[in-house]
């Protein structure tokens, strides 16, 4: 989707649990990727449903664990590895901000998550040039039932 590829911190040992909730959200993260982007919203925000928000050492895990499991969320796939964090936050039951959007001259799209409105581990000139087109937030009502 993008030429921007976020690199891991310090390798750091993944706990079991980490790896295996990482792994386990990823059939899911390729059938949603997979969805035309009206639809991607549509499931994404009712997963987000009843969720709170994540925190950013909770998507910092999640981004280190879905890269560590996958080549792809690894790679050039930032749909692929926004949606899988952001999955893995839900596995947590948190939800972090999932933005999908584009930039212009040249025409780029990209997929990141965010914590109180800053990027997590993208470069910082990205709400520069990126405008969110399709963005899925934490619920404002935790308590509001998932379906």
């Amino acid at each position: 989707m993008s030429d921007i590829v976020v690199p891991l911190e310090a390798r750091q040992r993944l706990s079991a649990n980490d790896r295996l909730r990482a792994f386990l959200v990823l059939p899911l993260v390729f059938f949603l990727v997979r969805q035309q982007p009206d639809r991607l919203e549509r499931l994404l925000t009712t997963l987000a449903r009843g969720r709170r928000a994540a925190d950013r050492s909770l998507v910092e895990r999640g981004l280190d664990a879905v890269v560590s499991v996958s080549r792809r969320c690894a790679g050039r796939y930032c749909l692929d590895r926004a949606t899988a964090t952001a999955l893995f936050c839900w596995t947590y039951g948190r939800w972090p901000e999932w933005h999908a959007g584009a930039a212009i001259d040249p025409f780029r799209a990209h997929a990141w998550i965010c914590v109180e409105g800053a990027p997590v581990r993208e470069p910082t000139s990205l709400m520069k040039y990126f405008v969110p087109l399709i963005s899925v937030g934490p619920s404002t009502n935790p308590d509001a039932p998932a379906t």
